[in-house]
Formats: structure tokens, sequence, C-alpha cells
């Protein structure tokens, strides 16, 4: 039994303790100081201060940010090459040579311009062009070095397409030292200029025509075309002008092939590389994403569309032709299928063949395969009757034993009957040299021997067409000079050469599919020609080293991909497979 005296006592004790416990904490309660009457009240939302911003400090701000924008572009502009006199850089314009100068603009610093007599010639030589640009760019480099800030500027210029160079000064804009503009009130503001050269690829010349209009349509400028040195004559012998622009074009000494930011720009062969360059790539293509060229591939087409164009009879007969293969195909409930086989001077990219050609045997074998994924989408069941329409710059090709027996059942068909390349056989034969010798002499006149086109399109024979001495020419393979007048007989004959090309290209490109090499103009005028839809299903089919489409025909096939990417015993793997043959 628990002792009662414990209990009380532990109870007793509990409640003592408790009470001393309260009496100690109200006198320590009671002894505290009272708040002081002078501190601040709390701070809370409703008693806290608010800052007004006032009109005043706005002000003050924004002056003081323009003070540091005006101080930073001084920085960037301002070089430590000083022009005393408006004249101090810029040599007279008499006798001067075409070039890149330097000149002082309104506020006196230091700029680059490109300086063209008005005397001049027009377009430039493509040497002097090359020779402006590359000027310029060792002045805008100058420039840079001498800058307060140059390399920041350096960055600027580099950072993309479209980034302006505050270093250049346009023509347009220059002192009266260079010769000023007329003043024409509808002159065009802006323009790009096209100068076709003496380049004897057609296919070249109308992939940068059509690029570089299409370039001018999404930049805004007006378009214009030079055909003063094309080694193919007149431009309107061939295509409808292009459309008309609404103004006239600039003076042309205010047309400079470079850089791209210039009001009046010109365009050719030898600038392309200026227009056309990485940064045209960087701003254009999309990396290494599938269609990655399609915004360039849209430009070409417009250009397809505006410019391909074809004049006079040559118009009526691609027309009538293709309308004739259509109703024909479609009798048959089959698709078009064409084949263009480049040979001549231009070899394939893939490195087994770079030296040669593809075989026959492979074009042969896509046409195929083409063909009958074409027949899937049509009422076609039986290619003994089909047929494929080819193109090429070899005449013999057509007459081929192996590509027929190679493409049966598939029959061969000639893609235009109009004007033809002919071997020095067919010529023999339809037009005979015969030895001439005057009445009365005992002297035989001599007369140079037909010449063909064996082999396909070589740049020589095209230059030495009409001409006398073409055997020399080929030997010492000396090509005539920009400064060489064509003759009347040799521009006839090389406007035969560019007429039948388009004629294949129009009737070509009608097609619902197409099997090519990619290293030829004409298979990536072509691809343009069919659509993107028709690339992108695999109705556009290249033969070569497995590219995708580029306008430039540098687009990098599997086999350089393998090599650069793929495993040691994947890359074996391929080309046990095939897929460099």
């Amino acid at each position: 039994m628990r002792d009662r005296r414990n209990t009380i006592l532990s109870i007793s004790s509990s409640g003592t303790t408790h009470s001393a416990r309260s009496s100690l904490s109200e006198q320590l309660s009671f002894s505290s100081p009272l708040a002081s009457p002078t501190l601040p009240p709390p701070v809370t939302k409703e008693n806290r201060r608010r800052t007004h911003f006032g009109r005043t400090s706005f002000l003050k701000l924004l002056a003081a940010t323009l003070v540091v924008l005006l101080l930073f572009r001084e920085l960037l502009c301002w070089t430590s090459i000083n022009v005393d006199s408006p004249n101090a850089s810029l040599p007279s314009q008499a006798g001067v040579a075409p070039t890149a100068v330097l000149v002082p603009d309104a506020t006196g610093h230091t700029r680059w311009t490109v300086s063209i007599p008005s005397n001049s010639s027009f377009p430039l030589s493509n040497e002097q062009y090359s020779s402006i640009c590359h000027e310029g760019e060792v002045l805008r480099e100058k420039l840079a070095r001498n800058s307060r800030i140059g390399r920041l500027r350096d960055f600027q210029r580099h950072r993309g397409y479209y980034a302006k160079d505050w270093s250049y000064l346009d023509a347009a804009e220059t002192s009266s030292s260079i010769p000023a503009a007329s003043n024409q009130s509808n002159t065009c503001s802006t323009s790009l200029t096209v100068a076709l050269d003496s380049d004897a690829s057609f296919g070249k010349s109308l992939l940068l025509l059509w690029l570089s209009y299409g370039l001018a349509k999404h930049e805004g400028r007006a378009f214009f075309v030079d055909d003063t040195r094309w080694a193919y004559g007149e431009y309107r012998k061939y295509f409808v002008p292009p459309p008309d622009q609404d103004c006239t074009p600039p003076p042309m000494h205010h047309i400079v092939p470079c850089p791209h930011q210039a009001k009046h720009l010109l365009i050719s062969a030898a600038t392309a590389q200026w227009t056309f360059g990485s940064l045209f790539e960087q701003e254009f293509a999309s990396g290494h994403r599938a269609g990655h060229s399609r915004p360039i591939f849209d430009m070409l087409r417009t250009g397809y569309q505006d410019l391909f164009k074809l004049v006079g009879e040559d118009a009526a007969y691609a027309q009538a032709r293709t309308a004739d293969l259509r109703a024909a195909a479609s009798s048959r409930g089959e698709s078009v299928m064409a084949m263009h086989i480049r040979r001549g001077d231009l070899h394939p990219h893939e490195h087994q063949y770079s030296g040669d050609y593809l075989p026959l045997e492979r074009y042969a074998a896509h046409a195929k395969t083409l063909y009958h994924s074409l027949a899937a989408n049509t009422s076609a069941s039986d290619d003994a009757q089909a047929s494929v329409l080819l193109a090429s710059d070899d005449p013999d090709i057509l007459q081929s034993s192996s590509l027929t027996h190679a493409a049966s059942p598939l029959m061969i068909q000639r893609v235009q009957e109009r004007i033809q390349l002919a071997t020095k056989a067919t010529l023999d034969r339809t037009s005979p040299v015969e030895p001439f010798r005057e009445p009365g002499s005992a002297y035989v006149k001599h007369v140079d021997e037909n010449s063909g086109w064996e082999g396909g399109f070589f740049s020589a024979l095209f230059y030495s067409l009409g001409n006398a001495q073409s055997r020399t020419l080929e030997r010492l393979n000396q090509l005539p000079t920009l400064a060489d007048a064509v003759p009347a007989e040799a521009m006839r004959m090389r406007e035969l050469v560019g007429r039948a090309y388009l004629l294949d290209l129009a009737v070509l490109g009608q097609s619902d599919g197409v099997v090519c090499a990619v290293s030829s103009a004409a298979c990536r005028i072509l691809g343009v020609m069919v659509g993107w839809d028709a690339v992108k299903d695999g109705r556009w089919v290249n033969v070569d080293d497995g590219r995708s489409w580029s306008w430039d025909g540098r687009g990098r096939g599997i086999i350089a991909l393998c090599q650069a990417f793929c495993a040691p015993h994947l890359y074996r793997s391929s080309q046990i497979l095939g897929i460099s043959h």
C-alpha cells in the first residue's frame, strides 16, 4: 500500500513549485520598463513609404543612355586614319582604273568605297570585279585594325549575312570627287544586276540567274540582266525579257560587285563567292536538318517560274512536244519518266569515277526502280511498252547498245527532235565536206573537216565553233578571250547549242520523275523544275555519290558522310553492299 503522506507531500510540493514560478514571472513582468513613446511604429504594407519615379528622373536616365550610346558609336566608327581634305585618299578619276579606295564621309571619318570612273565600259571584266572585292576586303581590315575597338567591329561584320559594314560608304553617297548619279526621279533605289559572262556552261548561268532573281525578290531589289559579254549572245533570243521593274537602272558607275549591302549590286560568276558564300548558306540553310536547302530552293524556283519562258517557235514546239508525250503516257496509264546523262568535260563527284564517267547500267537500274515506284500510283501493269525520255550531250549515248540492253524492257526515247547535237559521222553523211578547186586552177583549197560532238560537250570545242583554226586552238588549249569578237556564223552555231539545251530542259522538266547525276548543272536545274515535292518524295533521283539536292552540287554524299561519321565496320559494310559502286 502506497504511503499517503508521500502522496500528499508530492501534490503539495508540485503546487508550491507552480505558485513560486508564477510569482517570479509576475515580478519579472512588472519590473520590465515600458515601451518608449519616441520609437517609430513598426513598418507595414499600409504605412510603407512609396518612392515616386518622377518625369525629371526619367528624362535624366534617358539623356544618360543617349550619351552612352553616342560615345559607344564614336568608339565603333572612329578610326585613327585622318583625312585632311576631301581628295586626300581619293585619286583623280581621269585615267584611273576601277578600284576600292578610302574616302571621307560627311563627318570626316574614313570609309572605304568602290570607285568606278563614269567613262568605264560596262560591265567590267571578271578580273576587275574580283580585284575590286579583294581590295575592298584589305581596306576593310585596315580600317578595323585602326579603330578604337576594331575587334568588336570585326565581330559585328561576321555575325550574319545582313550585318552592316559601318566602314563602307556606298558609291551613291560619296563626295563630288566620285561622279554623282544623274538626277532621275524614277531611278531604282536598290537593284541587283546579273552580268552573264563568257562561261561556256549554260546550266551554271541559269542557276546563277535564277538564284540572283530570287534573292532580289527576297530583298525587294529591282532586277536587271546584262548580256554584253555572254558567250551565248543575246538574252532575248532565248527568253522573254524579265518582268518590268517600274524604275530605271542606276548609273553604271554606281553598280558595284561588293559588299552585299551596296544599294546597287552586281553578280557575275567571278563575284558569286561574295554574294552566295558561307554567310549566305548560314542565313538561308538551317544546318543539317531535313529540307535544309528549302529556302534556297524556293529562290531558284521563283527564278524558274518568272524567267524560264522560251520565245518563238521553240516555245511552241516544247509545249506541243510535252503535250504529245503526256497524252501518250496517259493513254497507257503511265507516268512520264526522264533521264539525263552528262559526259564531255564534266566528271562525277564519286571518287571511283572522278576521272571517268558513271556506268550507263547505273542510270538504267535507277530508271527501272523509279518506273516501278511511279507505276505503283498509276494503273500501269506492264512495262513492256513503257519508255524513258533521254537527253545527253553525247549523241552516241542515244544509240548505245549497252544502255538499251541495261534499260530493257524500258525503251529509250529521244526527248526532242527539233535541234540535236550531231557526231562527225552524222555531219559527213548529211553535209559532206569536199575539197574546193576554183575553175581553171590547179590548186585545191583546203577545207576543214566536219567536227562533231563525239564524247559530249567540251568547252574548248564550244569556243572553237565557227573558227577556221579550231584544231590549232584545241592543240594549244587556247580559248578566246573577252576581247575577241565572235564571228556571226560562230555565234549562230552557239545559239543552236543553247537552244538545243533549253529544249531538252523544257521537256524533261515537265516529267513525273527524272534520273540524273547531281554533278551536272542540268540535273540540279531539273530538280528545281520538277519541284520540291518531287525531290522530297524521291522522284528526282541522283545517281552520283548518293548526294542530296543542292544548288551548287556540293551536298555531302553517302560515302563522304560514312567516311566521316560511321564506325570502321559500318564503312566496310557499305562498301560490301556496293554503295560506292
